[in-house]
């Protein structure tokens, strides 16, 4: 087993951390169950081992040095991994074939989990779990980031290129425009039934916007040579949202035809117009390169690429 001599005791780092993310010595106590006394000391203790000041003490204030600037991030990093990887162990146990699987939230419910049981029966010694798949907002393409849960493999939609990540696409994203069936009838007695054509659906109908894909209107309108006009109605941040709202009759959707078919097939929604949009991104498997010779990965990638052939 390889030492770590340089390595400060795990109760200074927790001290520390709790205090520079509070601001605060007697905040940290409250956190930590112990007294402002002694995160004080193990503060102190700290910084007495590395050789140099984290803080700037003044009064009942904190304020990190450069030092304690430099060191926090890594540190909040590495206490959440083992902050992870102790829950994944209470929760999951160990020694058994588990594939932890990120993936969007409306992907999964819409298109992965009715799918599901082919691959538990295919692989019934692999325990999938599915998690949403955290993305990394500070990248300009809100980047997939399958380490905040020690994800194995995901399931994301974008341009295919991930730094880390082995990319294999799954299927094209086509948007189609719906609504609650009887909603054009019942709201314009002018039009009877779909299919109605674009040019007539702007400014007619309140239009639902998934609020993370703003432009998706305009590109619509742009393919299918018609201008967007009046306001946009209601805004949603998540497809699943945007569905619930089309099917209470709150408006038009445009819509992934791919995260709707359910609701097709049962006829709670309906494809009111025969113009459509192929969006510029893809779905995607994504695979870390770290993972891709797990067996319970490979035989995932396996069955989920052929799904799609």
């Amino acid at each position: 087993m390889a030492l770590r001599p340089t390595t400060p005791p795990l109760n200074a780092l927790r001290a520390f951390e709790a205090a520079a993310r509070l601001g605060s010595f007697a905040r940290a106590a409250d956190e930590l169950s112990v007294t402002a006394g002694a995160i004080s000391q193990q503060v102190a203790n700290l910084e007495a081992s590395l050789g140099m000041a984290l803080f700037d003490r003044k009064g009942p204030k904190l304020t990190l040095r450069e030092a304690g600037r430099a060191y926090l991030p890594t540190l909040c990093r590495a206490l959440d991994e083992i902050e992870a990887a102790t829950l994944d162990l209470v929760t999951h146990g160990a020694g058994e074939r588990k594939l932890v699987i990120g993936t969007l939230h409306t992907l999964a419910s819409s298109w992965l989990i009715p799918k599901l049981n082919r691959f538990q029966n295919e692989h019934p010694d692999i325990r999938p779990v599915i998690e949403t798949l955290a993305l990394n907002f500070a990248t300009p393409d809100r980047s997939p980031d399958l380490s905040a849960r020690q994800i194995d493999v995901g399931l994301y939609f974008g341009e295919g290129s991930w730094s880390g990540m082995i990319s294999d696409k799954l299927f094209d994203e086509i948007q189609v425009v719906v609504a609650k069936p009887g909603y054009i009838a019942s709201t314009d007695a002018n039009t009877k039934t779909p299919p109605v054509d674009p040019a007539n659906l702007m400014g007619r109908y309140p239009r639902l916007v998934h609020t993370t894909r703003p432009k998706a209107w305009h590109d619509w309108a742009q393919a299918n040579g018609v201008t967007v006009i009046g306001v946009p109605g209601p805004g949603f941040e998540h497809f699943f949202m945007l569905i619930e709202a089309a099917k209470a009759g709150m408006g038009i959707a445009l819509l992934p035809r791919v995260l709707i078919e359910g609701e097709l097939a049962k006829g709670s929604l309906e494809i009111i117009s025969d113009a459509a949009l192929k969006s510029r991104g893809s779905y995607y498997l994504i695979t870390p390169e770290s993972r891709m010779d797990v067996p319970e990965v490979q035989a995932f990638r396996d069955w989920v690429l052929g799904l799609c052939r």
